[in-house]
Protein backbone atom coordinates (compact mmCIF):
# COMPACT_ATOMS: atom_id res chain seq x y z
CA UNK A 1 0.00 0.00 0.00
CA UNK A 2 1.03 3.61 -0.68
CA UNK A 3 2.17 6.07 1.52
CA UNK A 4 -0.14 9.29 1.48
CA UNK A 5 3.30 11.45 1.91
CA UNK A 6 4.95 9.49 -0.86
CA UNK A 7 1.95 11.05 -3.43
CA UNK A 8 1.84 14.95 -1.05
CA UNK A 9 1.66 17.98 -3.17
CA UNK A 10 0.98 15.28 -6.57
CA UNK A 11 -1.57 15.56 -8.33
CA UNK A 12 -3.28 12.95 -10.87
CA UNK A 13 -4.09 14.32 -14.25
CA UNK A 14 -8.08 14.16 -14.28
CA UNK A 15 -10.29 13.33 -17.42
CA UNK A 16 -11.47 16.50 -17.75
CA UNK A 17 -7.70 18.23 -17.92
CA UNK A 18 -6.72 14.99 -19.92
CA UNK A 19 -9.77 15.93 -22.62
CA UNK A 20 -8.57 19.75 -22.68
CA UNK A 21 -4.88 18.89 -23.29
CA UNK A 22 -6.05 16.26 -25.96
CA UNK A 23 -8.12 19.29 -27.28
CA UNK A 24 -4.97 21.83 -27.43
CA UNK A 25 -2.77 18.78 -29.48
CA UNK A 26 -5.52 18.20 -31.76
CA UNK A 27 -6.02 22.53 -32.54
CA UNK A 28 -1.90 22.51 -32.81
CA UNK A 29 -2.26 19.77 -35.53
CA UNK A 30 -5.64 21.19 -37.18
CA UNK A 31 -4.20 24.66 -37.17
CA UNK A 32 -0.73 23.89 -38.82
CA UNK A 33 -2.47 21.96 -41.39
CA UNK A 34 -5.06 24.54 -42.04
CA UNK A 35 -2.22 27.10 -42.53
CA UNK A 36 0.15 24.93 -44.20
CA UNK A 37 0.29 27.02 -47.35
CA UNK A 38 1.94 29.80 -45.60
CA UNK A 39 5.29 29.17 -44.88
CA UNK A 40 6.04 29.11 -41.28
CA UNK A 41 2.82 31.04 -40.10
CA UNK A 42 0.85 28.53 -37.53
CA UNK A 43 -0.14 28.84 -34.01
CA UNK A 44 1.96 26.22 -32.93
CA UNK A 45 3.47 28.39 -30.36
CA UNK A 46 0.81 30.40 -29.33
CA UNK A 47 -1.44 27.03 -28.23
CA UNK A 48 1.86 25.78 -26.22
CA UNK A 49 2.54 29.05 -24.13
CA UNK A 50 -1.51 28.72 -23.93
CA UNK A 51 -0.89 25.65 -22.53
CA UNK A 52 1.94 26.77 -20.40
CA UNK A 53 0.42 29.36 -18.99
CA UNK A 54 -2.70 27.17 -18.02
CA UNK A 55 -1.77 23.67 -17.89
CA UNK A 56 2.31 23.90 -16.56
CA UNK A 57 4.23 21.21 -17.17
CA UNK A 58 1.14 19.23 -18.05
CA UNK A 59 1.04 20.62 -21.77
CA UNK A 60 4.19 18.21 -22.56
CA UNK A 61 1.58 15.85 -22.97
CA UNK A 62 -0.15 17.67 -25.59
CA UNK A 63 3.43 18.38 -27.11
CA UNK A 64 4.62 14.75 -27.40
CA UNK A 65 0.42 14.36 -29.01
CA UNK A 66 1.26 16.69 -31.80
CA UNK A 67 4.57 15.58 -32.79
CA UNK A 68 2.97 11.58 -32.46
CA UNK A 69 0.28 13.17 -34.82
CA UNK A 70 2.84 14.94 -37.38
CA UNK A 71 4.75 11.60 -37.81
CA UNK A 72 1.78 9.67 -37.84
CA UNK A 73 1.00 11.76 -40.89
CA UNK A 74 4.14 12.60 -42.71
CA UNK A 75 5.94 9.39 -41.25
CA UNK A 76 9.41 9.48 -39.84
CA UNK A 77 12.18 11.48 -40.94
CA UNK A 78 15.14 13.50 -39.76
CA UNK A 79 12.44 16.38 -38.94
CA UNK A 80 10.89 13.88 -36.19
CA UNK A 81 14.02 14.07 -34.24
CA UNK A 82 13.98 18.20 -34.33
CA UNK A 83 10.40 18.06 -33.28
CA UNK A 84 11.07 15.95 -30.13
CA UNK A 85 12.93 18.24 -29.21
CA UNK A 86 12.48 21.59 -30.14
CA UNK A 87 8.34 21.72 -28.98
CA UNK A 88 9.09 20.02 -25.48
CA UNK A 89 12.26 22.94 -25.76
CA UNK A 90 9.75 25.79 -26.45
CA UNK A 91 7.44 25.00 -23.17
CA UNK A 92 10.37 23.84 -20.75
CA UNK A 93 12.05 27.04 -21.88
CA UNK A 94 8.96 28.94 -21.27
CA UNK A 95 7.66 27.11 -17.49
CA UNK A 96 9.76 29.12 -15.50
CA UNK A 97 8.12 32.36 -16.83
CA UNK A 98 4.49 31.18 -16.69
CA UNK A 99 2.90 33.51 -13.88
CA UNK A 100 4.44 36.65 -16.05
CA UNK A 101 1.14 37.74 -17.61
CA UNK A 102 3.52 40.77 -19.74
CA UNK A 103 2.05 40.61 -23.32
CA UNK A 104 5.12 41.97 -24.32
CA UNK A 105 7.36 39.42 -22.86
CA UNK A 106 5.30 36.55 -24.51
CA UNK A 107 5.46 38.49 -27.86
CA UNK A 108 9.34 38.63 -27.30
CA UNK A 109 9.72 35.22 -26.04
CA UNK A 110 7.91 33.55 -29.32
CA UNK A 111 9.66 36.42 -31.80
CA UNK A 112 13.25 35.07 -30.09
CA UNK A 113 12.03 31.13 -30.52
CA UNK A 114 11.16 31.69 -33.91
CA UNK A 115 14.10 32.85 -34.92
CA UNK A 116 15.88 30.79 -33.56
CA UNK A 117 13.67 27.84 -34.71
CA UNK A 118 16.03 27.05 -38.00
CA UNK A 119 19.47 27.05 -35.39
CA UNK A 120 17.65 24.64 -33.56
CA UNK A 121 16.96 22.19 -36.49
CA UNK A 122 20.49 22.92 -38.03
CA UNK A 123 21.77 20.75 -34.40
CA UNK A 124 21.19 17.37 -36.31
CA UNK A 125 23.29 18.60 -39.37
CA UNK A 126 26.10 19.39 -37.38
CA UNK A 127 26.24 15.82 -36.44
CA UNK A 128 26.09 14.63 -40.10
CA UNK A 129 28.27 16.75 -41.56
CA UNK A 130 30.25 19.45 -39.24
CA UNK A 131 29.75 23.13 -39.07
CA UNK A 132 29.67 23.43 -42.55
CA UNK A 133 26.60 21.32 -42.83
CA UNK A 134 24.79 22.93 -40.33
CA UNK A 135 25.65 26.42 -40.95
CA UNK A 136 24.62 26.13 -44.98
CA UNK A 137 21.28 24.59 -43.64
CA UNK A 138 20.58 27.63 -41.06
CA UNK A 139 21.79 30.11 -43.47
CA UNK A 140 19.52 29.05 -46.30
CA UNK A 141 16.72 29.17 -43.56
CA UNK A 142 16.81 32.38 -42.36
CA UNK A 143 14.65 34.01 -44.29
CA UNK A 144 11.97 31.79 -42.80
CA UNK A 145 13.20 32.37 -39.81
CA UNK A 146 12.62 35.94 -39.89
CA UNK A 147 9.04 35.01 -41.25
CA UNK A 148 8.66 32.70 -38.08
CA UNK A 149 10.01 35.75 -35.87
CA UNK A 150 7.11 38.06 -36.82
CA UNK A 151 4.47 35.67 -37.06
CA UNK A 152 5.25 34.22 -33.90
CA UNK A 153 5.36 37.60 -32.60
CA UNK A 154 2.31 38.88 -33.96
CA UNK A 155 0.22 35.89 -32.95
CA UNK A 156 1.06 36.19 -29.55
CA UNK A 157 0.40 39.54 -28.68
CA UNK A 158 -2.68 39.53 -30.24
CA UNK A 159 -4.10 36.27 -29.37
CA UNK A 160 -1.98 34.74 -26.18
CA UNK A 161 -4.09 37.38 -23.27
CA UNK A 162 -7.84 36.91 -24.60
CA UNK A 163 -6.76 33.35 -25.03
CA UNK A 164 -5.29 32.76 -21.73
CA UNK A 165 -8.08 34.80 -19.79
CA UNK A 166 -10.86 32.25 -21.71
CA UNK A 167 -9.14 28.60 -21.07
CA UNK A 168 -9.01 29.94 -17.49
CA UNK A 169 -12.20 31.36 -17.27
CA UNK A 170 -14.03 28.17 -18.78
CA UNK A 171 -11.38 26.00 -16.17
CA UNK A 172 -13.19 27.77 -13.15
CA UNK A 173 -16.26 27.52 -13.93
Amino acid sequence: MRSPSMWAGKRRLRLRELLELALLCALMFAFKEAMAVLPNIHPVLLLILLGVRVYGWRILYSVFGFVLLEIGVYGAGLWTLVYLYIWPLAAVLALPFRQNGSRLFWAAFAGVFGLCFGALCAIPYFFMGGWPMALSYWVAGIPFDLIHCVSNTVLVFVLLPPLVRLVTGLKNR
